[in-house]
């Protein structure tokens, strides 16, 4: 009897010491692997989710003197096409672009403007044609000069010509969209956006 007993305790030491190791094991390897990926760079993204360019450091309408109706919750994402001077060929066609990402939307379009800012009178005749083309494009106005300051810090391409951005409710100029670029990307963008946010 003393034999069987002494040989079920020595069968069951080495079963509860692998169990106390496989518990040990089970919450001690993954801390392991994550120490071991973040200090060697294994396996982490370097790619950024958006496809368009992220504005940063950030800027908002205020930086521009922008004048916006209505700023914060509750106000519209806004599709924003800036020309500091007359809004020719390439300004219109990001107009153009500008109205086509909002109408992809779908359901979401409800929820974004678009904007055309100037930093001059535009003309008569293309007022009249913005009217016409574009009954529902926002015109504002911003300051040339605070434009371009907001911008010394980002690629000087942004300072040159008519230029795409996103603008989100509070105010903030998020994104960037670069003129040879295809306006899907922003619109991937700015879907990815419509849907995490719960402002606008």
């Amino acid at each position: 009897m003393n034999a069987t007993n002494q040989q079920t305790n020595v069968t069951n030491k080495p079963r509860g010491q692998l169990k106390l190791l496989a518990i040990i094991s089970v919450v001690a390897l993954p801390m392991i692997a994550a120490w071991a990926m973040a200090k060697f760079d294994i396996g982490i993204p370097d790619t950024q989710k958006n496809k368009s360019d992220l504005v940063e450091p950030a800027v908002t309408v205020e930086d521009w003197d922008l004048q916006l109706e209505q700023v914060g919750y509750g106000a519209p994402w806004r599709l924003v096409v800036t020309s500091t001077g007359e809004c020719t060929d390439p300004c219109m066609a990001l107009v153009h672009e500008a109205r086509q990402i909002n109408v992809a939307l779908g359901k979401e379009a409800s929820r974004v403007m678009h904007v055309l800012a100037s930093g001059q009178v535009q003309p008569a005749a293309l007022l009249e044609r913005l009217e016409n083309d574009f009954p529902l494009l926002e015109r504002t106005t911003l300051s040339t000069d605070a434009y371009q300051r907001s911008l010394n810090a980002h690629p000087e391409s942004w300072r040159q010509g008519a230029q795409l951005w996103v603008v989100d409710p509070l105010g903030r100029v998020v994104l960037h969209q670069d003129p040879d670029e295809p306006g899907k990307k922003l619109l991937d963008d700015l879907k990815h956006l419509l849907k995490v946010s719960k402002v606008g």
